[in-house]
């Protein structure tokens, strides 16, 4: 056998067409440096490859991290999502995730996790 690699079958009856492509499940974690995030994403198994626009806003609704993804390969996808210009990133964040194929200004779907992040340790070397 030659050619490409096949990595989906076109006939799969468990892959949806576009229009029934949604968010499952999205959840998100703080590292424990607090300084980051960690997001995952899972979506009805697709025939056509999504794009997401991530973003993460703090309590006042400022974008303070985020990525995109185009054309993803997989039904479930984890990132590292870095808080950017919080001196203090302590508090409740929500991370907001849109699922679109061709604008991203009009998602098809979109989904919204609330994050908080703990105040660090008053002592960080007393291992507890």
């Amino acid at each position: 056998m030659t050619g490409s690699p096949v990595f989906f079958l076109p006939d799969n009856p468990n892959l949806r067409p576009r229009e029934e492509v949604r968010i499952e499940q999205l959840a998100a974690r703080p590292t424990p440096d607090g300084r980051r995030v960690r997001v995952q994403i899972q979506v009805t198994p697709f025939r056509e490859q999504p794009n997401f626009e991530i973003a993460l806003y703090d309590s006042a609704r400022r974008r303070v991290g985020g990525t995109t993804v185009i054309a993803a390969m997989n039904f479930r996808m984890e990132f590292i999502v870095h808080l950017r210009g919080a001196a203090q990133p302590r508090g409740d964040y929500v991370l907001q995730a849109d699922l679109y194929y061709d604008d991203p200004s009009a998602p098809q779907d979109r989904a919204e996790a609330v994050v908080h992040i703990p105040a660090p340790d008053a002592d960080p070397g007393s291992g507890s």
